[in-house]
């Protein structure tokens, strides 16, 4: 066998599992999600500190996946984004073809799903901060207000 098919059997046996790789990751991340909300609805900020760094170092192996998975599409001469990975999807032999097609759907799902959990996450950060603002504000409010003015 040529060179050339080796290195792209190469590419696309890594493309497939990272995918597997990622649908355990992600599944992991919306689970830290999860957490995630629980620990800044019950403010436990040192929880959420340890936490953090966790999920953060998540994120950042899945970042990387994703950009060698990218990578790994243009040297095939894909588009590195999902229209590329459906291509290739389509070009897999058959029997190959429906089990790496459900895990990318899966993925694509997994990722909506943390990307949603996410967000709401994001607010509620943001509703809490202004909810301190909105206290802190008034507190300084009422301490500048001279009770004794006008006498």
């Amino acid at each position: 066998m040529e060179n050339n098919q080796i290195n792209k059997r190469e590419l696309v046996q890594s493309l497939i599992r990272d995918i597997r790789q990622d649908l355990d990751g992600y599944s992991q991340l919306k689970t830290m999600l999860k957490y995630q909300r629980e620990l800044m609805q019950r403010r436990d900020n040192d929880a959420l500190i340890v936490h953090n760094e966790r999920q953060t170092a998540l994120c950042d192996k899945l970042s990387l996946r994703a950009k060698q998975r990218s990578e790994n599409l243009a040297t095939l001469g894909f588009n590195n984004d999902n229209s590329g990975m459906k291509r290739l999807i389509t070009a897999l032999p058959d029997h190959l073809r429906p089990q790496i097609k459900i895990s990318w759907d899966n993925l694509q799902l997994l990722v909506k799903d943390s990307q949603a959990a996410n967000e709401t996450n994001g607010k509620l950060l943001v509703l809490q901060q202004e909810t301190i603002n909105r206290i802190l504000n008034n507190d300084v409010q009422h301490t500048e207000i001279d009770y004794g003015a006008g006498r």
